[in-house]
């Protein structure tokens, strides 16, 4: 009977009482009668849960947001303020950066020579090569060589193509690259080294290498077609010459890097930089501000409106985007913009001091980028210092809300939560077994009543028909 409409009056008569009621309960009906309460309770199971993973998701934002404030202050207190910067007078010989302790000033660097990586081969080869992929027929023989430490020996034969070689050089692992390198219709083998200063030492191999173009035959030997030498980098620097094995010098000038890019000379000028201090110090304060943002849209039950033009006051709404019904997330904010606003280091340094200041009104801070410049140009290692006393005192209340690990304010919220919806969704698997356990009874319950419907049915119409034929009779 499932999912089948039977017209039961054209079956068994308009008039059959039996039809009638078979009429009157369908199979679907009978099925959602039976799990109406389960389904009702299975949407407020539903409900429970997308209000526990709404509420979940708003304490791992405001964990994340304490996290990230938590983080730029701590850098701030570490190392994080860098006010020194580097330049140079000649961007094409070299380009420079320094960190916190460079010593300011102006220094004078000539490139002398770059490092540069060995590359050998030409277009000079033993044997035409117009097809990188046909035999070369060469003699039995393996290439060897060393560069940067590592070994190369490749095995080649009368079917070793030009391409194989390459290959089975590319896949040995050492620092150099070969290619099959054109020259008109010629093809021939060139190997650049990926590593500077690095020679490339030939061991084996040297007649299959001049029929390849990496060698040719003189009348005094073999001779390398090397078309650029390893050769480390030297700067000329305060009357040293200095070599290195790269393009990247660090600490010729302390807490300096030079990258070098050409021969030639250039001046390295070493000079404050405190508006990448000024910026870094914004930044930290900017994330605090979107915590308390999000505090106040996940977790407060009211919102300051937009202020009247006339008296200059805020109207207070109701907030509708609220997930988290607890006081704790905006009591430990205001906690904490309470120890910040109120903290002076021994020295009696504070936030105010350095032009940082807290809107009440708002729950924010604001950066005063002019006062804050001064006080470093004024005092940077007192600034540092301070930043740094700072973190030591507020650090563990942060911490305590931030953490991602409990025991922790946020992170029990997410375990509880995340506890209950474990919960629910195994009471939300229970109840869809008990749905189905319905819907299967409802099934077998409606086939009885049918069955017991139809016996009536046609027990009624047998009877009519009976009595029919008997007033039949006796009228005859």
């Amino acid at each position: 009977m499932s999912g089948v409409a039977v017209n039961w009056a054209a079956v068994y008569g308009n008039n059959n009482v039996a039809a009638q009621m078979l009429s009157d309960l369908s199979l679907n009906e009978m099925e959602s009668l039976a799990i109406e309460p389960l389904t009702q309770q299975l949407n407020a199971l539903q409900q429970q849960l997308q209000t526990l993973q709404k509420n979940s998701s708003a304490w791992t934002m405001l964990q994340g947001d304490a996290g990230s404030f938590l983080t730029g202050l701590q850098g701030l207190g570490s190392t994080s303020l860098q006010a020194m910067q580097a330049s140079t007078s000649n961007s094409n010989v070299a380009t420079a950066a320094a960190d916190g302790n460079a010593p300011a000033g102006t220094y004078s660097v000539k490139v002398l020579q770059m490092a540069q990586t060995e590359i050998d081969g030409t277009a000079s080869t033993a044997i035409s090569i117009t097809n990188p992929n046909a035999a070369l027929n060469l003699s039995t023989a393996t290439v060897a060589f060393v560069v940067g430490g590592t070994s190369v020996s490749v095995a080649v034969n009368s079917t070793t193509t030009l391409n194989q070689l390459v290959s089975d050089i590319n896949q040995s692992g050492a620092p150099v690259d070969a290619q099959a390198a054109q020259s008109g219709s010629n093809y021939y083998l060139k190997l650049y080294g990926t590593q500077t200063d690095q020679t490339i030492n030939y061991i084996n191999g040297t007649v299959a290498l001049s029929d390849v173009g990496i060698f040719s035959s003189t009348s005094s030997g073999y001779q390398l077609n090397q078309v650029q030498a390893a050769t480390v980098a030297l700067v000329s620097y305060q009357g040293t010459t200095v070599s290195n094995a790269t393009n990247l010098y660090s600490n010729l000038i302390p807490n300096v890097t030079l990258s070098l890019a050409s021969t030639g000379s250039t001046n390295v000028i070493i000079s404050p930089n405190y508006s990448g201090d000024t910026q870094s110090i914004s930044s930290v304060f900017q994330d605090f501000n979107t915590w308390v943002k999000d505090t106040q849209n996940l977790a407060y039950a009211v919102n300051l409106g937009s202020a009247s033009t006339s008296t200059g006051a805020g109207s207070y709404q109701f907030n509708g985007n609220q997930v988290i019904h607890s006081p704790v997330p905006m009591m430990d904010l205001n906690q904490v913009a309470s120890q910040l606003v109120a903290y002076k280091n021994p020295q009696g340094m504070s936030l105010g001091a350095l032009g940082i200041t807290y809107d009440y009104k708002t729950s924010t801070f604001t950066v005063n980028s002019s006062t804050l410049t001064s006080a470093m140009q004024s005092n940077l290692s007192g600034v540092q210092q301070f930043f740094q006393q700072l973190v030591n005192t507020i650090s563990p209340m942060i911490k305590n809300f931030s953490q991602t690990t409990t025991p922790g304010v946020t992170a029990d919220a997410i375990t509880n939560d995340s506890n209950q919806e474990n919960q629910i969704n195994q009471q939300i698997s229970n109840m869809q077994e008990e749905i189905k356990q319905a819907i299967a009874n409802a099934k077998a319950q409606y086939s009885a009543f049918v069955d017991t419907m139809t016996t009536l049915a046609q027990s009624e119409n047998a009877f009519n028909s009976f009595t029919r034929q008997g007033n039949t009779q006796n009228g005859g």
